[in-house]
């Protein structure tokens, strides 16, 4: 066994202001400011020939063409192949629009964005000396709910992967759990790592010269606090403060993993990458119902044109203040003239480090699906990264499809009723596209194990 080498390294990945905030149907502004910034971040380890790279990246996702120039980019630089790249969003919901496509006005920024991104690879590369590492697990409870059943358990575990130079000085902190990256909301028209800024910070300051990372787990149907679908009470509402309630309380969960770990320098590397084609949903209803229903509420609703969020929204309610844009139908349509389309590309990929198996999938995977992935891989050993490569959208559990099936078109967009299921309702893809995907990134893990 040879020795492990690491590098790690940061850029400044903060767009310029001026530019059209992101991932808020309900706040249609330009940025005017920054909170805090954006960072793309990357991890580079290489032991016996094998040699990969983990990136973090403040946005709230990226379309396959940026991910493809990330590739590119890499493989030039270093390279490291793309099947050796883990490239992870945080999904942080202050962030420029280019989950899906990539605005007119953002496409200069993209390609700068990406190349940020590969050179911060680049550096990690150039900068990689002996290391050691290892990793360990803690607990968040109750900071954390899954919105569409407030009372079904979720996985609130707290994974860390640490990284020291030879001579004990901390190198990289990796920090996997699930939760949406939403603590900031569309009130504010500054720029924001939100909660996983503020928890990567934290260990910055605390465990002095390590990069530290957040790898987003399968939190796609997982909110913060009590931000379950409906909730009109709650306190929290969505504030730079509650960024930084939950991503203190992150923080220091996750320094209290690293003190416990004892890293080594034995730390076997492995990749593996599959594919699987995900099947689209096929609503009961028609194009033509879905068009007349979507014009008609339109109509009667009106076009939302806010620069930001209402006074008194945030993400549990706002579905139920804000009929215009969250039930207009359009949802619905999509839905029908799409679901004819080819199946969508999911491109997994299984790495392992040491003793820990992380299992990586695109969209935004629903908290049990990444459960059962970690029963699979073994629930001591295996992380779930969600959020990788290119955005494909939600990938639900099977039961919310059951119950919506039997919804009529003219009820499914009353948000007073449905909005809970926002995210299966939104989903591109069939009930069994989830469990589809489970095993096939477990049967990808196995091969590792």
């Amino acid at each position: 066994m040879g020795s492990l080498l690491a590098g790690a390294a940061s850029a400044v990945v903060t767009p310029p202001v001026g530019y059209r905030m992101g991932a808020w149907g309900l706040r249609q502004g330009r940025s005017t400011g920054v909170h805090d910034d954006l960072f793309a971040k990357a991890l580079v380890l290489e032991n016996d020939d094998v040699r990969l790279a983990i990136v973090a990246m403040d946005v709230a996702g990226i379309t396959r063409e940026i991910l493809e120039h990330i590739q590119d980019r890499v493989l030039e630089l270093t390279g490291i192949p793309a099947s050796h790249l883990l490239v992870n969003s945080t999904h942080n919901h202050t962030t420029p629009d280019f989950i899906n496509a990539i605005p007119e006005e953002l496409e200069t920024y993209a390609k700068v964005f990406a190349d940020n991104v590969a050179g911060a690879v680049l550096e990690a590369s150039a900068h990689m000396s002996p290391a050691t590492a290892g990793h360990g697990w803690g607990d968040l409870p109750g900071m954390t709910i899954n919105r569409q059943y407030k009372e079904q358990p979720i996985d609130t575990s707290v994974g860390v992967l640490r990284v020291d130079h030879a001579d004990g000085a901390p190198l990289a902190r990796v920090i996997n759990f699930a939760c949406h990256n939403l603590c900031v909301g569309g009130q504010y028209l500054d720029w924001s790592a939100d909660f996983t800024g503020v928890a990567t910070g934290q260990v910055e300051v605390d465990d002095p010269g390590a990069v530290c990372m957040f790898i987003s787990g399968a939190g796609g149907d997982i909110h913060p606090f009590d931000w379950w679908f409906g909730n009109t009470d709650s306190e929290h509402m969505e504030t730079f403060e509650d960024a930084a309630e939950l991503g203190t309380a992150l923080g220091d969960v996750a320094l209290g993993i690293i003190e416990k770990i004892e890293p080594v320098s034995d730390v076997p590397l492995n990749v593996a990458t599959s594919m699987v084609n995900l099947p689209r949903q096929k609503p009961s209803w028609t194009v033509e119902a879905a068009r007349q229903q979507h014009e008609v509420l339109v109509e009667e609703l009106g076009v939302y044109q806010g620069e930001t969020w209402a006074v008194g929204t945030n993400t549990a309610n706002a579905g139920m203040l804000n009929p215009a844009i969250y039930g207009n139908g359009m949802t619905q349509l999509l839905m029908a003239e799409r679901q004819d389309m080819p199946p969508i590309r999911a491109d997994l990929q299984a790495f392992q480090i040491g003793d820990l198996l992380i299992s990586a999938s695109p969209g935004e995977l629903f908290n049990e699906l990444g459960s059962q992935i970690k029963q699979g891989g073994g629930a001591e050993r295996t992380w779930v990264a969600s959020y990788t490569g290119n955005y494909i959208g939600y990938i639900s559990t099977r039961l919310p499809h059951e119950e919506t099936a039997v919804i009529p078109l003219v009820e499914i967009v009353d948000q007073t009723r449905f909005r809970r299921y926002y995210g299966t309702t939104t989903s591109p893809f069939a009930p069994e596209a989830g469990e589809m995907l489970v095993a096939e990134s477990i049967a990808l893990l196995k091969k590792l194990a």
